[in-house]
């Protein structure tokens, strides 16, 4: 494009000098050359404009166009990019890694620091599912004129374009789909009541989530324990009271006493091993200083059979499927101080390039301005022959040697 430019300018090269009028006291000759010159004059403001910057030459009809108010519509809001500082001298930075969420099995809990009562809300450590293309986290809220506590479980899909860390460490909850897959009741009317939901594991198709649901009271501990299940396809969530019922039915007629006269519970292990349609969930009873072992029991996702698979304590083999985001170690000072230098680099030749360009622009700018002049100088010009051509026509044919033009 520069060498077109300068071509042309070349080509087109004439100056005013040139423009020979034929008679200076030809009205419509000095006409021709006083219109060139405002406008050569009006092209080199509009030159000289261009080098400045945008508020150099600005009119205050331009400035209030440019300061009006935006409607959100037609603000583009993008995603901050956080610059890395190129600069850096070493400081230990973390790497992290991905592990296996539901392990040991049962394990996974929704603990409650104490600055929920003064941030109103917290984000929950989320669990990824096996393919790792989504990610699932629990949200906490507190509502302070009844110290009562509610949840709701949200779901991001994860970017496919970045490795399995970077694709977990960049997931925002700004990306969260807008409707929670399971949500607790937010009722006010008690106080101290909190309702969690915390997920325990994906199946292993990563098709259903399993997802235990805390009721208690603040001053009494939890009330009980319900399992639910997320049904991906489906996109529903089905709560399983059936299993409780199942364990209650089973101490009253077999054991001989009432669950429902003192506290128990049910602990949800996660999908059984041998069967992605049954949930492992294990029962104790508050009898006493030693909680009492009330078996292992399973559940299908529809709710409809529930099944003692163990009352001795043996291993029920549960599958581990999702992955959680932890620690893994610290990244060297060799590695930091590479990648420094290597930013370092790369911010110089950005700034190389950025003045290499602005340069370019200038000098296309000039000769852009220089091609227009020529280009009125030509055409000045071009019209004073006319004139001139005109006149000697007129002139030949004229008896009198009048022209009266």
């Amino acid at each position: 494009m520069f060498d077109a430019l300068a071509g042309m300018y070349m080509a087109m090269k004439i100056h005013l000098s040139q423009i020979n009028p034929f008679k200076k006291e030809d009205k419509v000759v000095n006409e021709y050359i006083y219109e060139n010159k405002v406008k050569k004059a009006e092209e080199k403001e509009k030159y000289e404009k261009s080098k400045m910057p945008e508020s150099g030459y600005m009119t205050v009809e331009e400035y209030e166009a440019l300061s009006r108010g935006k409607s959100k519509k037609e603000i583009d809001v993008k995603e901050a990019d956080i610059p890395k500082d190129s600069h850096m001298v070493y400081v230990p930075q973390k790497t992290f890694k991905l592990v296996k969420y539901n392990d040991p099995v049962g394990s996974p809990e929704l603990n409650l620091p104490r600055r929920l009562n003064f941030d109103r809300q917290i984000n929950a450590q989320g669990i990824v599912s096996g393919d790792k293309t989504m990610l699932v986290y629990p949200a906490v809220y507190y509502y302070a004129q009844t110290d009562c506590t509610a949840c709701d479980l949200f779901l991001i899909k994860l970017d496919p374009s970045l490795n399995d860390v970077e694709k977990v460490k960049r997931a925002n909850i700004i990306q969260k789909e807008e409707t929670p897959l399971l949500s607790t009741e937010k009722s006010l009317d008690e106080k101290y009541i909190f309702r969690t939901l915390t997920p325990i594991d994906f199946s292993v198709d990563n098709k259903k989530l399993a997802i235990k649901e805390k009721v208690g009271h603040r001053h009494d501990g939890i009330w009980k324990t319900d399992l639910w299940v997320y049904d991906f396809e489906k996109r529903e969530a089905k709560k399983l009271p059936q299993i409780r019922e199942a364990i209650e039915e089973y101490w009253k007629y077999l054991g001989g006493f009432e669950l429902t006269e003192t506290r128990w519970d049910i602990y949800p292990m996660g999908f059984d091993y041998n069967n992605d349609d049954r949930i492992i969930v294990c029962a104790y009873a508050y009898t006493g200083n030693l909680p009492k072992f009330l078996g292992t029991w399973s559940i299908d996702v529809e709710g409809e059979s529930s099944k003692l698979e163990d009352l001795d304590g043996n291993f029920v083999p549960v599958a581990t499927v999702g992955y959680r985001l932890a620690e893994d170690s610290v990244m060297d000072s060799s590695e930091v101080e590479f990648e420094a230098k290597r930013a370092k680099e790369k911010e110089d030749k950005i700034q190389k390039d950025a003045k290499e360009a602005e340069k370019q622009l200038k000098e296309i700018k000039r000769l852009e301005y220089e091609r227009k002049v020529n280009q009125m100088n030509m055409d000045t010009l071009f019209k004073i022959r006319q004139r001139e051509e005109t006149l000697k026509n007129y002139a030949s044919e004229s008896k009198d040697g009048l022209t009266g033009i």
